[in-house]
């Protein structure tokens, strides 16, 4: 099912944080796949499932420990930024860059793997991607840029992840880019986006920081 505009908006007015995630975020309903790439009914769930095969069977991973979130998730932007909230998913390169599609890897072995490879990366030439980290890693996830821009990590995460991003396009005719985003645990996933659901629903946005202009981050939302 592809919910409107009008519905996202009723609905974070009238539920529960909660249960907005649920209905939204962890539904199998899939905006991309049913508006993009043109799949319903028993196609969709057949598809989203080869998704998930597709990573999983890259990353090593069970396939229950990857979802969709963001703009590809729904249709629409959840940021809590006054810029980007209930922005259209972009499809249309004339109309500035195409939107990413945003995933949840679910993994402790992952994310502890990684954050074992950033600590002992540390160095003050990338103090820029350094000073978000901590934060980030304080509420469960790795953002993959950090992975992709600091040496130490990049070769390993590349070798990881890129072959998948690969396949997902050869097999599923993907052509947004994929951005994944380890989290330690699904209670952390819950967390990270009921905690941003709550700040719409109380009008506390946050102001857009330009990623030129500060390492390449942009407060880590992908909601």
């Amino acid at each position: 099912m592809i919910y409107t505009i009008s519905n996202i908006k009723e609905d974070i007015k009238t539920l529960s944080a909660k249960q907005f995630y649920i209905k939204y975020l962890l539904r199998s309903d899939n905006w991309y796949f049913e508006n993009i790439l043109d799949y319903h009914n028993n196609d969709l769930i057949h598809a989203i499932d080869d998704f998930k095969c597709i990573i999983s069977d890259n990353l090593k991973i069970n396939l229950n420990c990857i979802s969709m979130v963001g703009s590809g998730k729904i249709g629409y932007s959840l940021a809590p930024i006054e810029e980007k909230l209930y922005r259209q998913f972009n499809n249309d390169e004339q109309q500035g860059k195409l939107s990413d599609l945003d995933i949840a890897i679910v993994s402790s072995e992952l994310f502890n793997k990684y954050w074992y490879l950033l600590r002992h990366s540390f160095s003050p030439v990338y103090s820029a991607y350094y000073k978000y980290i901590p934060t980030e890693i304080y509420r469960g996830y790795i953002n993959e840029k950090y992975l992709s821009n600091i040496p130490n990590c990049r070769k390993e995460w590349i070798a990881q992840s890129s072959a998948s991003k690969k396949a997902l396009t050869a097999n599923l005719f993907i052509k947004h880019q994929i951005t994944y985003r380890l989290y330690r645990n699904w209670e952390d996933v819950e967390h990270y986006h009921i905690q941003s659901i709550v700040q719409i629903q109380n009008n506390k946005l946050k102001t857009y920081i330009n990623p030129q202009n500060h390492g390449g981050c942009a407060n880590g939302i992908n909601v």
